[in-house]
């Protein structure tokens, strides 16, 4: 499992901002940057859903791209 700093960097890597991976997450973006930072515990489900949207977003942000 990643840790949030790694879920950041990731995230950032993507090119997405905590607003359009909250937005698949259905969570609000600071829940996104407390997890990033730790200040908040990463249940299983949440940690999948996050890398989920990171994954989906980056398919969508290409898709607008072209």
């Amino acid at each position: 499992m990643l840790t949030g700093r790694e879920i950041r960097a990731f995230r950032e890597l993507r090119g997405l901002s905590l607003r359009q991976v909250a937005k698949f997450c259905t969570v609000s973006p600071q829940y996104i940057g407390q997890v990033e930072t730790e200040q908040k515990p990463l249940a299983y489900d949440t940690y999948r859903d996050i890398i989920q949207a990171i994954n989906l977003a980056t398919v969508e942000k290409n898709k607008e791209s072209k």
